[in-house]
């Protein structure tokens, strides 16, 4: 039985974390079949510290990126190190998915070869 879901704002500052919230970064949390998967939506800067207010960072289940922005994934870097050195021992990898080439009709990245002058 599902009791729905919940989503917590970690933190929602601007370009950088002030001195009441972090950058971008919100838990959703969904009881299924007796077990709470946690996803994160981005991890800004200083939103690991503020998520350990809610949850043991090592329940997290997935984390999605919205975009590759500092203030969205700037705290992965800490992330990476808690999970790989946690005194309790090494967490089970999260894995990574990307999609390897732009969707139809999407412009293709380019390479320039001009040089500056």
């Amino acid at each position: 039985m599902s009791s729905g879901v919940r989503l917590t704002v970690i933190g929602c500052a601007g370009s950088y974390p002030g001195p009441e919230s972090s950058a971008s970064c919100y838990l959703l949390e969904a009881d299924h079949e007796g077990r709470t998967w946690r996803v994160l939506l981005d991890l800004g800067s200083g939103a690991l510290g503020t998520l350990q207010r809610y949850i043991d960072v090592l329940t997290v289940d997935a984390v999605f990126l919205s975009h590759l922005h500092a203030d969205h994934c700037l705290d992965l870097c800490g992330y990476y190190v808690l999970r790989k050195y946690h005194p309790d021992g090494t967490a089970p990898q999260i894995r990574c998915g990307a999609r390897s080439a732009p969707r139809s009709g999407w412009p293709r990245p380019t390479t320039s070869t001009r040089t500056r002058g």
